[in-house]
Parts: C-alpha cells; sequence; structure tokens
C-alpha cells in the first residue's frame, strides 16, 4: 500500500510537472554552469509565464547573459534541464532554434557592412517574412526605437544607435517569445519608457512573452515577475510589488540589497513557491512529454521556415558583405594580380651585374681589350698549318656578351681574396703559354713522340676557373655560362683553322632535350606549377580562415542559429559565395600567366584551369576548417602561416621530391599540392591528358582533401553549436 501511495504521488507530481512545462514559456530546473574554476550558475531553478514579462535582475558578472545563452542554446549547461515553448531547445517541439523565438544578445551581433535595411530584411527573410511584411515592420520599428536612416551603416553608427538596431531585429518578425539581454544600456531614459510600454502592449494584445535582463533595477517595476540572480543564485522569483510588500520597501533596489546581504550572511534561503526545488525523478520529465502535448495554443502559424529561404538570405548577406568590405575586395582582385606578376618578373630572369676575375700570365689585360688574338692559316708545301698567339684574349673578348662582367687582377692570389670577399663571383686563370700548349694539344702526334710533353702542354692548355658556389644557384649558371661559351669559341677558332668540329666534343653529347629547354631560364617553367597552385591554394585560405572567425565574433552566426540557420547551410553559402571569388583569383592567374607573361603550356589549358580552380577550393576548405577549429584570429594566422612553409619545402618545387627520405617523400605525396603540382607540369610540358594517371592521381588528391576537409568542418561545427 505505502508503495502504491507513493508511486501514485510521484506519477501525480510528474504530471504537475509535465503540465506546467507545457504551459509555461520557460522551465529552468537545476542549471549549473562553470568556466573553469569559476562557478556562474548554482543549481538555479527559474519559471516564465506565458504571455508576461520576466525580468531578470542582477549587476554586470552575475550570470544573467550566461543564463540566456543556455536558454536560447548557444551555451550548454554543465548540469540541469532546459524547457522552451514546452521542448528542450532543439528538440521538434521546441521554438528554438527557430521563428518563434526572438533573440537579442547583449553584443551588437550585426554586420558592420549591414545597413539599417539590410539588418532587418535579412533577419526578416531567415525569420520567414516577405518583403512586404519586412518593410511595414521597419516604419513601425524606425518611428517606435527611433532608427538612424534605412542606408546607414552598421559600423558607423554610435553604440545606442547600434543596440537599437539590434532590438529591431529581434523584434522585427513579431516573435512568441522574447529573450533581450540588457537591451536600454545607453538608451535614454524617455526611449526607455517607450519600449517598455510596448512590451507590456504585445504581451497583453499579442500573447508574447518576454523574458528580459537588466542592471537598471528600477526599471523592471513594469514588469510581471522579476528574478533576483546573485553570484550564481537566483535569490528570488516574485511580482515586484509582492517583493516591496514582503521587505517593507518602497524600492526594488533596496528589496534587492537585503536580499544580497541575507545571502551573504547566509541567514536564510529565500525562494519563491514557483522556485521550489523538484524531484530528481522530475529531471528527465521532458522524455516522457509526448509529441501531441508539445502543441502550444499560442504557438502561431509561422514555425518553421524553408530552407531555400534562409539560404537565399544567407547569400544575399555574404555578398552584401564582401562588395561593401572594399579593402577585401581590393585584395580580392589585387593581390593575385601581384603576386603572379612579381614571380614572372622575379623568377627566371637573365642575372645581372655578375663579375669573374681574369688572371691572365699570357696577355695581361689584353691591351684593354683591343688585342683579341691572332689567328693564321697557312699552306706550307700543300700541308695546311694553322697558328695563333694570345689566344686567352679571343676567350676573354667572347665572353664579354654573357652575364658576366670582367676584372683584372695581376696574381691568382688577389683575385681568390676578391672572392672571398665579395667582389667578384669567380676567378679564370690562363697560363704564360696558354696559347702555344693548346696548339700543342692538338698536334696528336706529339702523344705518341713525347708523352711527357704532350702532358704537360695539356696542363697548361687548360682554364682554371675559381668560382664561389654559396650561392648555388647563381654558381652553377655562371658554370654553365662559362662551359657553353668555351665550347663556342673553341669550335670556332678550329673552324676557322680548318680542323673538323668533332675535335671540340666531348665523348658524351646531351641532344636537344625530350621535354623543356637546355636554357637555365626555363627553372620559371619548372617553378610555375607549384607556386601558381600554391598561390591559389593560400589565398583562398587567408581569406575562409578569417571569414568564420570573424562572423562568429561578431555574434551574427549564434544569433542565426538561434532564429534556425543550420551551420551546413551558413558554410554552404559561404562555399559558393567564396567559389565565385575563386573563379575571379583563376581568372586572373590564368590570364597572367599565359597569354601576358608568355607561360608556355604544350597541353590543354583547360585542364590547367582545373587545376587552379580545384585548388583554390581546396585551400578555402582549409580555411574553413581553421576557423571552426580556431577560437580566434590570431590562432588562425598562426595556423595558416605555420602549414605554409612546410607546403612550400615538401612540395618539390624548392628540391626535388626525389631527394628526400623515403618516408617523407610519402608524406610528401599526400599533401594538397605535392602531386597536383607534378600532373600541372605533365600537363604543361608533356601533353599529358586528364584520363592519364600521371595527371589523375593529383585531381585524386586535391578532390579528396576537399571533401575530407569539408567533413572535418562540417563535425567541428556540430561538436560546437547545439543546433546543427
Amino acid at each position: 500500500m505505502r508503495s502504491n501511495s507513493k508511486d501514485q504521488l510521484l506519477s501525480e507530481r510528474s504530471s504537475s510537472f509535465r503540465k506546467m512545462v507545457l504551459e509555461e514559456a520557460v522551465v529552468v530546473r537545476n542549471a549549473a554552469k562553470s568556466y573553469g574554476k569559476k562557478v556562474v550558475l548554482k543549481g538555479l531553478n527559474m519559471t516564465v509565464s506565458r504571455a508576461s514579462i520576466y525580468a531578470l535582475l542582477g549587476a554586470s558578472g552575475c550570470g544573467k547573459t550566461t543564463l540566456l545563452s543556455c536558454i536560447v542554446g548557444v551555451r550548454h549547461l554543465d548540469n540541469g534541464e532546459v524547457w522552451v515553448l514546452g521542448g528542450t531547445p532543439g528538440s521538434k517541439g521546441s521554438g528554438i532554434p527557430g521563428p518563434r523565438v526572438g533573440y537579442m544578445p547583449q553584443d551588437i551581433s550585426l554586420t558592420g557592412e549591414f545597413t539599417v535595411s539590410d539588418a532587418l530584411y535579412y533577419f526578416g527573410r531567415i525569420n520567414g517574412l516577405d518583403n512586404v511584411e519586412i518593410e511595414e515592420r521597419q516604419d513601425f520599428l524606425t518611428d517606435l526605437l527611433q532608427l538612424p536612416s534605412a542606408n546607414h551603416l552598421v559600423k558607423n553608427m554610435s553604440g545606442g544607435q547600434q543596440r537599437r538596431v539590434s532590438f529591431a531585429a529581434a523584434l522585427i518578425h513579431r516573435p512568441e517569445l522574447l529573450i533581450l539581454d540588457e537591451p536600454t544600456v545607453g538608451l535614454d531614459p524617455v526611449l526607455r519608457e517607450n519600449l517598455w510600454t510596448y512590451l507590456i502592449k504585445i504581451t497583453q494584445t499579442e500573447g508574447t512573452t518576454v523574458l528580459i535582463t537588466t542592471h537598471y533595477i528600477e526599471e523592471a517595476k513594469d514588469a510581471n515577475k522579476i528574478g533576483l540572480l546573485r553570484e550564481g543564485e537566483l535569490l528570488t522569483e516574485s511580482s515586484p510589488q509582492h517583493l516591496l510588500n514582503r521587505f517593507q520597501t518602497e524600492s526594488l533596489e533596496e528589496a534587492f540589497l537585503t536580499l544580497s546581504q541575507m545571502q551573504t550572511n547566509r541567514l536564510t534561503a529565500v525562494t519563491h513557491v514557483n522556485n521550489a526545488q523538484v524531484d530528481d525523478n522530475n529531471s528527465n520529465i521532458n522524455k516522457n512529454i509526448s509529441s501531441e502535448d508539445k502543441t502550444s495554443r499560442y504557438q502561431r502559424t509561422r514555425d518553421q521556415v524553408s530552407s531555400l529561404r534562409r539560404f537565399k538570405a544567407l547569400m544575399a548577406k555574404n555578398i552584401i558583405q564582401f562588395f561593401r568590405y572594399y579593402s577585401g575586395l581590393v585584395f580580392a582582385v589585387f593581390f593575385p594580380l601581384l603576386q603572379v606578376s612579381a614571380f614572372f618578373i622575379g623568377v627566371g630572369g637573365e642575372p645581372k651585374g655578375l663579375k669573374i676575375g681574369i688572371v691572365n700570365d699570357e696577355a695581361g689585360n689584353c691591351d684593354y681589350g683591343n688585342d683579341i688574338g691572332n689567328i693564321w692559316y697557312n699552306e706550307v708545301n700543300d700541308i695546311p698549318e694553322c697558328n695563333w698567339s694570345n689566344l686567352s684574349c679571343r676567350f676573354i673578348h667572347n665572353y664579354k656578351d654573357t652575364i658576366l662582367e670582367q676584372e683584372y687582377y695581376n696574381d691568382i692570389t688577389e683575385a681568390n681574396a676578391a672572392v672571398q670577399k665579395g667582389k667578384v663571383s669567380g676567378v679564370m686563370h690562363f697560363g704564360s703559354n696558354f696559347s702555344e700548349a693548346l696548339l700543342s694539344r692538338l698536334d696528336v702526334s706529339l702523344a705518341t713522340v713525347n708523352t711527357s710533353e704532350y702532358l704537360a702542354d695539356i696542363t697548361a692548355s687548360q682554364i682554371n676557373i675559381f668560382l664561389d658556389m654559396s650561392d648555388l644557384h647563381l654558381g652553377v649558371i655562371v658554370k654553365k655560362t662559362l662551359m657553353d661559351h668555351f665550347f663556342e669559341i673553341f669550335q670556332d677558332v678550329l673552324t676557322s683553322c680548318g680542323y673538323p668540329e668533332k675535335y671540340t666534343n666531348l665523348p658524351i653529347r646531351f641532344e636537344n632535350p625530350i621535354y623543356g629547354s637546355n636554357n637555365y631560364t626555363s627553372y620559371k617553367q619548372f617553378m610555375a606549377p607549384v607556386y601558381l597552385l600554391t598561390l591559389a591554394f593560400f589565398i583562398a585560405t587567408y581569406v575562409s580562415s578569417s571569414l568564420l572567425i570573424t562572423e562568429r565574433a561578431e555574434g551574427v552566426w549564434n544569433r542565426s542559429l538561434v532564429q534556425g540557420v543550420k551551420t551546413a547551410e551558413i558554410l554552404l553559402s559561404h562555399f559558393l559565395t567564396q567559389s565565385v571569388i575563386i573563379c575571379v583569383h583563376t581568372a586572373i592567374i590564368m590570364c597572367l600567366s599565359f597569354p601576358v607573361w608568355g607561360l608556355d603550356c604544350q597541353g590543354s589549358l583547360y585542364i590547367v584551369t582545373l587545376f587552379v580552380f580545384l585548388m583554390g577550393l581546396g585551400g578555402l576548405m582549409y580555411g574553413f576548417f581553421i576557423s571552426v577549429t580556431c577560437s580566434n584570429h590570431t590562432m588562425a594566422h598562426y595556423a595558416s602561416a605555420g602549414s605554409f612553409w612546410p607546403l612550400v619545402l615538401l612540395t618539390g618545387g624548392l628540391w626535388p621530391v626525389e631527394g628526400m627520405p623515403r618516408g617523407l617523400r610519402y608524406i610528401s605525396y599526400i599533401l594538397p599540392t605535392t602531386l597536383p603540382s607534378i600532373s600541372m607540369r605533365q600537363v604543361m610540358d608533356k601533353s599529358k591528358l586528364i584520363y592519364e594517371w600521371e595527371v589523375f592521381n593529383g585531381f585524386l588528391i586535391i578532390i579528396g582533401w576537399i571533401l575530407v576537409l569539408l567533413m572535418f568542418s562540417l563535425i567541428s561545427l556540430k561538436s560546437h553549436t547545439k543546433f546543427s
């Protein structure tokens, strides 16, 4: 019998509590919230009746904003339960997220590039209003709140004007539940009085429920119920008059002071009958509420807004932001233009101002360039005979047409010292009998007569070159220039003497390459795929990594989620908007690289264009991933800059991938820019087609990165957001 009585009592209490949850606008039970060691809410209970004004009072930092953010689902309680309009926030029967609620956060939470009209149109559209309704409400709210002109930008307004526009955005769609976090801060007393008059009116005529926080205690005298919050505890829930009568005072501030002293001294626990502790059996009572019960008589016809309508509003917002953010617009157009131009101007050009030291023991300074050596050809007894003198001057003279400027030195020691001091890039040394030894070297018969003399001539006929190879690129260029011109000059000398040209050829002969060019300026052709794809990737990364962080920092992100916008919709809208910008970047990169700067492409330009565009999309998704995993701009910049250099170093542009250790090479291959760069080079230099594996694997890598980063971005957003 006792057991049956206890079960019956619990059943009656559960039924009573379920009825209260359905009939009241907001019910909070046993709410607890902490930030690290700081306890913000301590087992708080609160009940907000429908069609009434509930004023939550308390000093700054007492937990008011935290409590409201938990009610609307922006933050999560550590413990406790919340019911809003008959259901838990995020459930099918709740008014949150969706147009049944209007939410004004403590921060402005508006896009700075919005005008007054833009802000009201955006929040009106995501809450299901058509343009005619928005215009009517805008006219009404402009008069009520004394809003600035419709075309006034939010970022150019004063703080008070911004708060009024934010207030209007919460009122625009006539919500069933209106949650306002200190809306009257910075308003003059007359306007504040008008707002309270309007709030009283809509609770009485439209059945609207208003939950408002303020630290102006006396302005809450017109509320139906007030809750006094201090240090995370609700000291009381009561009507203003009941509270004044209870403490025999004429001022709510005095009553609050008395309650605060009582809390501090722990003399008593003051609670209102509606704030009674709830039995543990009721903590999960929402699980027992049927879907039929969640339909409230106060629920209005506009419960849901189509995804298409919300998405159109998001796209309009993004477009307005982009075209009004002038510095970003300039960056989007001129930055790729400058970067591409800088690459083609700065890379692959012929080095200028290089100096080579000359030590000529045969002819000194060659009469300051006037002596270019002598070659004479005779036939004695029908036998051709060729002689020359000061042939070193001919070599020196013909090197004037190269990239090297000549500096004469008296001895090799002085010249080497000049190399050490950085005055010259290298030294050419001609022996005292260079011409005679070179002529003797060509006399093959001498090698069979006197081998030691022939070997001496070989040594004397050498041009000794000492280079500064600390700058590897310049050292290689100087070495190649000297080598190429030596054989050209030597062939010309022997041809003048009637010798066969093959006498000057080495045993190994490099024919014209199958792909590419022997010219060192082709390094630009080699670097271009890596540079262009890396540029496309990181321009998109830089833009998108700051985009979502800015939106979340401004508060527009969370405010939109409360109104029913999905995180996937926000991400997709930014993806489409930024994709248009990536198309612009791709067009700039392609037009500058090929028609303007003359980059050679043996294959299909359509395939190359597709590589650049997809790499931009990859960078876009990487930026989104950074922005949803980093909490502020500083961390995002560290992440994007920190990942830039590993990609540059390991992508095979600065040093061949084949020169890396095997393990690091495999890591390089799975990076988003390595294989696509190699594949793009295959198209540009070898005319490979998209279905060939050397090209197709690059597409697989970048598409894979796009999908993986998109998936991780969505997962991360859902983990940080209650409403997905």
